[in-house]
């Protein structure tokens, strides 16, 4: 069949598609091997959630202790997306941005920061306003999530030391439950001699990237495809589905925009698609009520 019939049907039936009651899954991930098995394409009805910078909602600022708490509780086992930058005297940090001004009361380079500064400015939430919460650590967020029932997805930015970040993943007891985003094949490679079992997320953009990771040594089964945010034709996300791999689409920047009387048919349409298995989004809870009810 035709993408453009798939697309057509997949209208028809977006407001068909229940919110049925999400399947109990222990989420824990402790094992080694149980993240892959559990990051797998197949047929769904219902997104994997992924909270990008743990979501903005509701006034909290992204990558912020409060945010990811907040998400965590009402987004069972969510794919927790954060970003890793360093401060001037080596301090792995949780930002977003290099450029202070950007997302908190501070101006200047974080890069060119000290952590004793850096811990004290505030964090603005999504609106530009100044909020109470302060910049956590790495090592911060990791005693966090050790005991807690969810993936870290690990957005580590090119110039933020890769072995030092894989080691406070392995040390703190969170490398099983992590994936680590990658700017590059050659930076997924070292990745993964670093540590073979970590999972990693890297760049399908076209069908022609997708060759390349074909050929690049990297094993499949320890792979996520980050697509375009733009719903391709499905022949692509075959494409991804047939490398047993499985994809995500951002909404953020995009769909997360709109009210959501608008967004609601948007995301369901990324889902009858057939395509992405999961949606990105800085709106985790409001997609999660969309695609989900308590039992």
């Amino acid at each position: 069949m035709k993408f453009k019939s798939i697309f057509i049907l997949a209208g028809l039936i977006v407001s068909a598609i229940p919110a049925l009651a999400q399947k109990q899954t222990a989420c824990n991930f402790n094992s080694a091997g149980a993240l892959k098995a559990y990051l797998k394409p197949g047929k769904r009805e219902m997104p994997f959630i992924m909270a990008h910078q743990g979501g903005t909602e509701d006034g909290l600022p992204g990558n912020s202790m409060a945010t990811f708490e907040k998400t965590y509780q009402n987004v069972p086992c969510v794919l927790l997306e954060f970003d890793v930058r360093t401060t001037a005297d080596g301090v792995l940090v949780i930002s977003h941005d290099d450029d202070l001004s950007l997302r908190t009361n501070a101006n200047g380079l974080l890069s060119k920061t000290s952590w004793e500064y850096a811990g004290e400015i505030k964090l603005k939430d999504s609106r530009g306003s100044i909020t109470e919460y302060s910049m956590p650590t790495l090592q911060e967020l990791l005693v966090w999530s050790k005991a807690k029932n969810l993936i870290l997805i690990v957005d580590k930015k090119p110039e933020t030391n890769i072995r030092k970040t894989i080691d406070m993943l392995r040390a703190s007891g969170n490398l099983n439950k992590s994936v680590l985003i990658c700017y590059s094949l050659g930076e997924a490679r070292i990745a993964h001699q670093l540590a073979p079992d970590l999972m990693l997320a890297v760049g399908f953009n076209d069908k022609k990237l997708i060759a390349a990771v074909e050929k690049s040594g990297l094993p499949m089964e320890n792979l996520v495809a980050l697509t375009p945010r733009e719903l391709q034709d499905m022949s692509f996300y075959e494409k991804i589905h047939q490398l047993n791999v499985i994809a995500s689409l951002g909404t953020n920047g995009n769909i997360d925009t709109l009210q959501s009387s608008v967004s609601k048919s948007l995301y369901q349409k990324i889902v009858a698609s057939g395509g992405p298995d999961i949606i990105c989004t800085d709106n985790p809870v409001l997609v999660q009520n969309i695609f989900y009810k308590k039992e």
